[in-house]
């Protein structure tokens, strides 16, 4: 489909009109502006195919639109990866970030009451969206509360560099944090030295597995770049974009108000309906076949979440949001990914939406949009910059 452009429509506020073109015209897309061209795969059938192929669909390439070998985690294969998930997984499952739940309540909930203890107006991104998950993965991490304004910022500037920006502003961010992650383990470190206690969290984590030679300092320091930016973008992404469709659709709050057990199965219909990733890049190191067509070794292909999840051949009505979607026993969305890189903080993420979901529903009596909203730069992830609002306090 060599008329149409993926990239001229992936920041549109509605990338989904954009989505159908292609699963319906074009469903292995050539997108030809970049050099080299990269492929788009959006059908969920074929999107799913590419994930549970990781043998054939690597992710050593990095997940972004350009080259950045030495990566960690989702941005790495096996057996590096597995070797990495294993040393974080217990830290991120459910069970887990249910320790950290009443702290993390805390700190969204002070947040939340600072900016919007009484009627007002403002943009509801800086003054809640995106601050909160950045606080958050910062608690977990271990990161000290002086240090935490710091990461929006960073993650930010990382973020952008993923969609093609100036790489040189990411370089930079990545030598703060990694500054900043030295000072915290030689803490850790001289705290095991003297037989000390280690805080709980992340960091801690990490650095013991660095002590016993399971990861390099080097993966820890990437490991932590990582969760950061995964942590803190799509999650500000999902909550500024749940906030967006009630605004835009009223009776969704009227229904919440009525049954608030609605709540985690409507973040899960939120998380399909506007994926913050909007897909992730695969690069195969020979030729694989993909759509029925055969393409060469080192094809980049941009599996499509957004796009799957609004397949309907997966679900029916799927460009409708229904809040209870998730609580009939739907099959699995793709906001996560799939298999072996399904993202490691899905849990957390859940967590956040859920309380961030409950208190818009519960706290504003009457919230409108006074102005347009702004899209995120960067066409692998989905979020909003700037979504000005007028709110009334219940």
């Amino acid at each position: 489909m060599e008329e149409y452009s993926h990239l001229a429509h992936a920041n549109d506020v509605e990338p989904s009109v954009g989505h159908r073109v292609l699963r319906e015209g074009c469903p292995l897309h050539v997108e030809t502006g970049p050099s080299p061209p990269f492929f788009v795969v959006s059908r969920h059938a074929d999107v799913l195919d590419v994930l549970t192929r990781p043998k054939e669909w690597r992710n050593g390439f990095g997940v972004g639109v350009n080259a950045q070998p030495g990566g960690v985690l989702g941005t790495t294969d096996d057996p590096d990866h597995r070797r990495q998930r294993r040393v974080l997984q217990d830290a991120f499952r459910p069970v887990a970030i249910e320790r950290f739940a009443d702290e993390i309540r805390l700190v969204g909930d002070d947040l939340w009451r600072r900016a919007f203890g009484e009627d007002g107006e403002g943009d509801f991104v800086r003054l809640f969206a995106f601050p909160f998950p950045a606080v958050v993965i910062a608690l977990l991490l271990g990161v000290p509360r002086d240090r935490r304004d710091d990461f929006g910022r960073w993650s930010d500037a990382i973020v952008n560099s993923l969609g093609g920006a100036d790489p040189a502003l990411a370089e930079d961010a990545n030598r703060q944090i990694f500054a900043l992650v030295d000072e915290l383990v030689a803490v850790r470190i001289a705290l095991h030295g003297c037989g000390a206690e280690l805080p709980d969290d992340v960091i801690s984590v990490l650095t013991l597995a660095e002590l016993e030679g399971t990861i390099t300092h080097h993966e820890v320091r990437r490991l932590c770049q990582q969760l950061l930016v995964a942590g803190h973008e799509t999650t500000a992404s999902l909550i500024a974009l749940m906030l967006y469709r009630l605004i835009e659709q009223p009776e969704l709050v009227a229904q919440l108000r009525e049954d608030p057990e609605l709540i985690p199965a409507a973040v899960e219909e939120f998380l399909r309906f506007d994926s913050p990733v909007q897909g992730l890049f695969r690069v195969n190191e020979e030729h694989s076949v993909v759509c029925g067509e055969d393409l060469p070794a080192q094809s980049r292909v941009m599996a499509l979440f957004a796009s799957a999840n609004r397949d309907v051949s997966m679900w029916s009505n799927a460009d409708v949001i229904q809040l209870d979607r998730f609580r009939t026993g739907a099959k699995s969305h793709l906001a996560f990914g799939w298999g072996l890189h399904h993202c490691i903080g899905a849990s957390l993420a859940r967590n956040e939406g859920r309380l961030a979901l409950q208190w818009m529903v519960e706290r504003f009596e009457t919230v409108e949009r006074i102005g347009d909203v702004a899209v995120n730069e960067p066409f692998i992830l989905r979020g909003l910059t700037t979504l000005p609002i007028r709110w009334i306090v219940r």
